[in-house]
């Protein structure tokens, strides 16, 4: 499930600047999608039907600019998941 987010992800324009090792999340930079993670994640869970978590819940470091992902979910899901976001994204100016 990590290796396919770790696919998926930088297609959808976030950029993974490490791989996580042992974790069950990806944390991503989304600044080339928008300026502000908090308001990104409720416009996705809104539009998408697609939860992520905003930055500014894991740290100080540039929280606005990144988000976390989980991939504690099935396949099925993940996959599901991942193509809503895509049909949201490509419908964004």
């Amino acid at each position: 499930r990590m290796d396919y987010l770790m696919e998926a992800l930088p297609g959808l324009g976030f950029v993974l600047p490490v791989k996580p090792r042992g974790a069950f999340y990806v944390y991503a930079d989304c600044s080339g999608l928008t300026r502000d993670s908090f308001s990104f994640c409720d416009e996705v869970l809104e539009q998408a039907g697609v939860v992520i978590t905003p930055g500014r819940d894991f740290g100080d470091n540039q929280p606005e600019r990144h988000v976390r992902f989980s991939c504690t979910s099935n396949m099925e899901q993940l996959k599901a998941g991942i193509q809503r976001l895509q049909a949201y994204l490509s419908s964004c100016p």
